[in-house]
């Protein structure tokens, strides 16, 4: 059953490649190549997934990595927070990107056709996530994309996707910080994703 599923996600990023490599070649001159199918390899990232949570203090509740030190943040606003850090603290196993100087697209599951469509203007565009709604601004930061991320209950994320000099790898750095909640992040998250196609 795995190997079927991972098949047909494997398909439906194929075709959603072959139906977007004429935009993207057209494109290919002015912004790095990042669109294609990428593949994570965990073995080669640092904390893909998110760093692992902080030992409790003495005395403390909680992991120590923020989801015990809400400051003003009540019990639901709290549980919307970390919902959405879970979200975007978990590395896509494969993505489908077409990136060109105006619009960035991911697909992220073709199963549950969750995915993103956004234009690289930097201006404010409020999107439904499985987590609840957010503000995304995107846009290009010389040969980065940069992608960021607030939430209602004061969640601030920041993606930054590079391509490895050869250009067969993506290179996502993830940075995420809120002005109510402390210790959001306690380590790096640097994910490196294989050219498939």
């Amino acid at each position: 059953m795995e190997r079927v599923m991972a098949g047909a996600a494997g398909a439906v990023l194929a075709l959603m490649c072959a139906a977007i490599a004429p935009v993207a070649a057209a494109r290919q001159g002015e912004v790095p190549a990042l669109s294609g199918v990428w593949k994570l390899n965990a073995e080669a990232s640092t904390n893909p997934n998110g760093p692992p949570p902080r030992p409790a203090a003495r005395g403390q509740r909680g992991g120590g990595d923020g989801e015990d030190a809400g400051g003003n943040l009540g019990k639901e606003e709290m549980a919307r927070f970390s919902n959405m850090k879970k979200m975007f603290f978990t590395a896509p196993p494969m993505m489908g990107i077409q990136a060109t100087a105006t619009d960035f697209k991911m697909l992220l599951d073709p199963e549950k056709k969750l995915g993103y469509a956004h234009k690289t203007d930097n201006q404010k565009q409020t999107v439904a996530t499985p987590a609840g709604p957010a503000d995304f601004r995107v846009r290009w930061d010389g040969t980065k994309l940069r992608r960021e991320v607030d939430t209602p209950d004061t969640l601030h994320v920041v993606e930054e996707y590079s391509l490895s000099p050869d250009g067969k790898q993506l290179i996502v750095t993830v940075k995420a910080d809120s002005r109510m909640v402390f210790n959001v992040q306690n380590g790096d998250i640097r994910r490196l994703y294989d050219r498939q196609q």
